[in-house]
């Protein structure tokens, strides 16, 4: 059993898009909205910073806390969310293929997925570390392989 967390560094990303999504849109704000009364895009900017900093306090953290992805012989369990909390379990014998998406700034950023598909079902990994990402890919393809040389 092998168990898996999502990138720390894909956390900090999100932070840091956050923050550049924030100054640009204090920047529309402030630049062309000015018909309205400076006291007016003052609170709308406050509004605006304090719907950021409680996503960036409340649900970034949440969701990397809650995360995780464990593999065994027998089968993969995914868990998280944020309202309610979602196992997905598929069984190893049941997949047909692999795919791994790892983005151009994946080892910066964290943003690697792996999208596991089976008949009639789908589960996505997201979020994890370049060199983890590769570990499952080469452990089920060698599962998968291994399976097929059996039938």
């Amino acid at each position: 059993m092998k168990k898996y967390l999502p990138a720390k560094r894909a956390m900090l990303t999100f932070y840091i898009l956050l923050a550049a999504a924030g100054t640009a849109l204090d920047f529309i704000i402030y630049r062309y909205v000015s018909m309205l009364p400076a006291k007016l895009l003052r609170i709308i900017s406050m509004v605006m910073w304090g719907l950021i900093i409680a996503v960036a306090v409340i649900v970034i953290p949440h969701y990397f806390i809650r995360s995780k992805f464990i593999i065994t012989n027998n089968e993969i369990a995914s868990a998280g969310g944020f309202f309610t909390y979602k196992n997905n379990y598929m069984p190893i014998s049941s997949i047909k293929s692999v795919s791994v998406i790892v983005t151009p700034l994946g080892s910066v950023t964290g943003f690697n997925f792996a999208v596991i598909n089976s008949l009639g079902a789908r589960l996505l990994i997201c979020f994890l570390k370049k060199s983890d990402l590769m570990e499952i890919s080469q452990r089920l393809n060698m599962l998968i392989s291994s399976r097929e040389k059996n039938l």
